[in-house]
C-alpha cells in the first residue's frame, strides 16, 4: 500500500473516529437488519407461580461507534479500505439510528450516509425504515431504503417474524426492488438463531436474483455476542468500474461478528469476513470501539 494511500485512509479514520466526540442521538442499522427494541431485563425460569419471562434480546441501543476496515481482493481487484462512524439513541417508543461509511474501492472513493428510526407499536409489534445515499463512489447507491415489519410470538415473545422491502438505486441505470422474509428465535439460553431469505429483481431486465442467509449468535448484553452468518444466493449485476459491471452470478460469504464489553459502557466491534464469486475471493474485516451511553 503506498504512502499516499496510507495517509489517506489515517486521515479518513480520525475524522471519522471524531464524531465520537459529538451528542449521538442515533441507530446503527447493517444492513437493513435493524436493532431489536429493548425489553424488560431477563428474569429467572418460570415457575408454576410465576408468568413467562421475556426472551432476552440483543440489546444495541444508545451507544457511539467508530472504525476502520481493510479487505483485499484476487485477480487484480485490488483492496479495500475505509472508516465508518455510527450511533443508536433510544427515546420513547423510538430507536434512531444514524451511520457514516466513507471506503475506496475498486478504485474509488466515496461517502455513504443513513438514518433510520425503528418504532415499537406494541409489546408485540415494531417496524423499521432506514434511508441513505452517497457521495462519489460509483458502487454505492445513489439512494436506498429498506422497510421492515416485525412481529413477536409464543409465551416469551421469543421468536420474530420479520417481512422486508427493499429499494435500491445504483450510480447507473440499474434499479433494485426486493422482498424480504425471515425468523429470529431466541433460546432461554444465550443463544440466537437468525434466518431469511431475499427476493430480488434488477431493472433493466427484470432479473431475479434470489439469496439467503442462516447465523448463529451466543452472548448476552454487557458481556460478548459472537455471531456466525453464512449468505448464499445469486447477484444480478455487480459494478466494478464506472463502466465495468460483473452480471449473473452465484456468490458465497462467511462473517464471523465479535462484540466485546472490556468495560462497564465500552468495547470493541471485531469483524472478520470472506466473499467467493467466480470473478474475484475478498478477504478481510474492520474493528471499532463502542461507548455506551
Amino acid at each position: 500500500m503506498s504512502s499516499r494511500r496510507l495517509l489517506h485512509i489515517l486521515v479518513l479514520f480520525l475524522t471519522v473516529a471524531g464524531t465520537l466526540a459529538l451528542p449521538a442521538k442515533a441507530q446503527q442499522n447493517q444492513d437493513p437488519q435493524a436493532a431489536d427494541p429493548p425489553q424488560s431485563p431477563s428474569q429467572q425460569q418460570p415457575t408454576a407461580e410465576a408468568p413467562p419471562a421475556l426472551a432476552q434480546e440483543k440489546i444495541l441501543t444508545n451507544f457511539v461507534e467508530a472504525g476502520g476496515s481493510y479487505r483485499q481482493l484476487t485477480n487484480g481487484f485490488g483492496d479495500w479500505s475505509g472508516g465508518y462512524a455510527r450511533g443508536v439513541y433510544a427515546e420513547g417508543k423510538n430507536i434512531w439510528s444514524g451511520e457514516i461509511n466513507g471506503q475506496h474501492e475498486f478504485g474509488a472513493g466515496g461517502v455513504y450516509l443513513a438514518a433510520g428510526d425503528t418504532y415499537n407499536f406494541n409489546p408485540d409489534w415494531y417496524a423499521s425504515l432506514t434511508l441513505g445515499s452517497s457521495v462519489g463512489g460509483f458502487c454505492w447507491p445513489r439512494f436506498r431504503a429498506d422497510a421492515f415489519l416485525n412481529r413477536k410470538w409464543l409465551s416469551r415473545k421469543q421468536l420474530i417474524t420479520t417481512l422486508g422491502y427493499g429499494y435500491y438505486a445504483a450510480k447507473d441505470v440499474h434499479r433494485d426492488q426486493s422482498v424480504f422474509i425471515g425468523t429470529t428465535y431466541y433460546f432461554t439460553k444465550p443463544w440466537i438463531l437468525d434466518d431469511g431469505v431475499r427476493f430480488n429483481v434488477s431493472n433493466p431486465g427484470a432479473v431475479f436474483s434470489p439469496s439467503g442467509f442462516l447465523a448463529i449468535t451466543q452472548g448476552q448484553n454487557k458481556k460478548h455476542y459472537i455471531t456466525l452468518n453464512a449468505e448464499f444466493g445469486e447477484e444480478a449485476y455487480q459494478l466494478v468500474g464506472p463502466t465495468a459491471v460483473l452480471s449473473r452470478f452465484n456468490s458465497q460469504s462467511l462473517t464471523i461478528t465479535w462484540r466485546q464489553w472490556t468495560g462497564k459502557n465500552w468495547g470493541f466491534n471485531l469483524i472478520a469476513d470472506y466473499y467467493h464469486s467466480p470473478f474475484y475471493e475478498r478477504g478481510g474485516g474492520s474493528f471499532g470501539f463502542f461507548k455506551e451511553f
